[in-house]
């Protein structure tokens, strides 16, 4: 074990400098002092922080990919978010809103915490293994659909006829991209199908993250919530990660292209893109920012023609032009009565 913490210190403290702790800082303190959700109208930094989150997240799949390939489901969500968890704990600790979300809201964090990390992290890293890249950001797109239901289930949301018809049509979008690649690309055979099949459980966990994580940001602010999930969900994961061990690989042996996207993962996924989720989730509802996320399909694909010279398709026209009509629909400001 002792080597094992030797080379993930190693690794991921190369990618861990000051610029990247005074960015999380910047965040901590805009969130801190932001005004809650109903004082004053949506700002100009919620859409920021939706156009910062989609990008980062379009990276995800193909990090992801690079990762599970080397190194053990076991291993990759206590590192990633034991490691996101540390490098946010400095900046919120002080503040006491960590503590006092541990005393008063312990139940739905242990919730959002365990549908973030153990769950959600096995379907998905499961699933990335087995299924080609374009499946992870496809699946993914469904995400909308799960906060929907759940949050209007829970009373978080009003069911609204529109937002809804605006994500059916930004799915349909993805479907369509997605069915062409399934005609074309030859992903048949049993492991593809299993891998979609985990990767439903990974959508349908992380619509449940999403739906729970809502209120703590609400109550404790973005980035303790972000702290305390992080925390709470590494320390469920970690019986697991134990008991894998006699199956890891030797970690010395592991290629840097491995490494890379479980720091990607880590500092800018699971830090910097869920913190400009959460920040979002302050004035946006929880249905509307899974939406918007729909756009990291998009931007998944695009960097595959550019990285490794896909071709431009009329289903990928189509399906992303619906993709993103959806986006804007469903992301128009309701009108209040």
């Amino acid at each position: 074990m002792m080597n094992v913490a030797c080379v993930l210190a190693k690794r991921v403290s190369r990618w861990a400098h000051s610029d990247f702790i005074r960015c999380a800082k910047v965040m901590a303190v805009a969130e801190l002092t932001e005004e809650p959700r109903g004082a004053r109208e949506t700002d100009l930094s919620a859409y920021v922080a939706l156009g910062l989150m989609v990008l980062i997240g379009s990276g995800t799949a193909p990090a992801a990919k690079f990762a599970v390939r080397e190194l053990p489901v076991g291993l990759l969500p206590l590192a990633r978010f034991g490691g996101a968890a540390l490098c946010l704990l400095p900046i919120v600790w002080r503040s006491g809103a960590l503590g006092r979300m541990l005393r008063e809201d312990f139940r739905q964090l242990a919730l959002a915490s365990v549908f973030c990390v153990p769950i959600n992290q096995f379907f998905l890293l499961s699933g990335a293994r087995l299924a080609p890249t374009s499946h992870v950001a496809l699946i993914y797109a469904a995400c909308p659909l799960v906060v929907t239901i759940l949050a209007a289930l829970l009373g978080q949301e009003r069911f609204i006829a529109n937002r809804l018809a605006g994500i059916i049509i930004s799915v349909t979008g993805v479907l369509v991209i997605g069915l062409e690649n399934l005609f074309h690309g030859g992903a048949a055979g049993r492991d593809p199908l299993w891998g979609d099949l985990y990767l439903i459980g990974a959508v349908s966990s992380w619509g449940a993250y999403l739906t729970f994580n809502k209120p703590l940001i609400a109550r404790h602010g973005a980035i303790p919530t972000l702290a305390g999930t992080f925390l709470l969900g590494s320390l469920l994961d970690l019986p697991i990660a134990l008991a894998s061990v006699p199956s890891w690989p030797p970690l010395l042996e592991v290629s840097p292209a491995a490494w890379r996207g479980l720091a990607y993962l880590t500092l800018a996924v699971s830090v910097l893109g869920l913190a400009f989720q959460n920040l979002a989730l302050r004035q946006l509802d929880a249905s509307q920012v899974a939406t918007v996320n729909n756009a990291s399909p998009i931007l998944t694909v695009l960097w595959g023609i550019w990285l490794f010279g896909e071709a431009v398709t009329p289903a990928l026209a189509v399906g992303g032009a619906l993709t993103l009509g959806g986006i804007l629909w469903t992301s128009r400001p309701t009108a209040r009565t």
